[in-house]
């Protein structure tokens, strides 16, 4: 049988990892002239990064096993995880994705800009700053204002936070990364080695909280940029045409991140076009709605709340299923947490306890 082309806007880890799995006539088109280049991402991954593939030792900076939460009045609470997490060196992470796609036979465009595409003769023509292309498929994993979706109506309401973040000198412990509350809508303090941090945070208007949040510390690199806001009626498919990633708005509200869950959604788009989006929502619409009822939840919070969520957290039953279960998917604990303990109710999180159980 003859194999179908699939043109893929942007070479991040969602459309590598879709190219690397998919058995077609893939190319990978990157507007930026370096994979992975610029940096506007964390990098830090949950054990759950397994269930899509493993990262090679060269690719990891350091691992995480406690997190710190800190209110706003200094008050906080050590998570130890049960399984550690990673902080990858990002650009290589996006490197090493392409590699696997390029050794499935991928090719790759750099420095091309997506433009538009036409359809004729039943095939799409993809139109770039480089001249056109033909396809029988096209995949959006162009990032939070994919192009790929605004040219093909499948872009909808979006809103967008502002991630700030940036690589400092920073005497900080190693393995242990801190969560700022009452920063943002959240902030982090994630320790490359005794010298060297990741320092962030995301939200709306943020920039007083990040000058808070650096307190002078002497920038090594920026790595800021766009995150959107997961939207739990945005369209994956139109046709022939797909988004995955960011550019499908796949991104937990309550850590703001994607890897994972575009990774996961490249590889059901790979297995199969035709179920990919019945598939994702199934699979993950569930916890991706839950991490945004928690976030709008924690949004109302002040002060004393917050101080009140760390008493709750800091029970000892209550620290063994936070520290047991993955925060990439919240349903597996908030369900236990909202029954075990009804002060979270009086906290807002009443709007996720009787949505949640009335879906059980």
């Amino acid at each position: 049988m003859e194999k179908r082309m699939i043109a893929v806007i942007g070479a991040g880890p969602a459309g590598c990892h879709y190219a690397s799995l998919v058995n077609q006539d893939v190319t990978l088109f990157e507007e930026h002239k370096k994979i992975g280049i610029p940096v506007s991402c964390t990098g830090i991954v949950t054990d759950s990064i397994k269930r899509v593939l493993d990262i090679p030792k060269e690719l990891i900076v350091s691992k995480i096993n406690t997190f710190r939460i800190v209110s706003p009045s200094k008050k906080f609470i050590d998570i130890n995880l049960d399984k550690e997490n990673t902080v990858m060196d990002r650009a290589k992470f996006d490197q090493f994705l392409l590699q696997k796609a390029l050794d499935n036979g991928a090719k790759l465009k750099i420095n091309t800009k997506f433009i538009g595409y036409k359809e004729k003769d039943g095939k799409l023509i993809i139109k770039t700053n480089k001249g056109n292309y033909e396809a029988n498929i096209l995949v959006g994993a162009d990032g939070p204002k994919s192009s790929v979706a605004k040219f093909s109506n499948l872009y909808g309401k979006r809103e967008f936070l502002e991630g700030l973040q940036a690589r400092v000198k920073y005497k900080g412990t190693p393995g242990v990364t801190e969560i700022r509350l009452g920063l943002g809508e959240f902030a982090w303090i994630v320790p490359e080695d005794e010298n060297i941090a990741r320092v962030g945070v995301i939200g709306r208007n943020v920039k007083n909280d990040y000058k808070t949040l650096l307190n002078d510390c002497k920038i090594i690199e920026d790595q800021s940029g766009l995150v959107p806001l997961y939207n739990p009626k945005q369209k994956l498919r139109k046709k022939n045409i797909f988004l995955i990633g960011d550019a499908a708005t796949q991104i937990k509200a309550t850590t703001y991140g994607g890897i994972i869950y575009g990774l996961l959604a490249g590889k059901y788009l790979a297995e199969n076009p035709d179920t990919y989006e019945s598939v994702f929502n199934a699979k993950l619409g569930k916890d991706l709605w839950m991490s945004l009822k928690m976030r709008e939840a924690m949004n109302k919070m002040n002060e004393k709340q917050y101080n009140e969520l760390i008493t709750i957290f800091n029970k000892e039953n209550n620290k063994k299923i936070i520290a047991e279960y993955d925060r990439d998917f919240p349903t597996k604990f908030i369900v236990q947490l909202l029954m075990k303990e009804t002060k979270l109710w009086k906290l807002g999180f009443s709007v996720v306890a009787k949505n949640m159980f009335s879906k059980e």
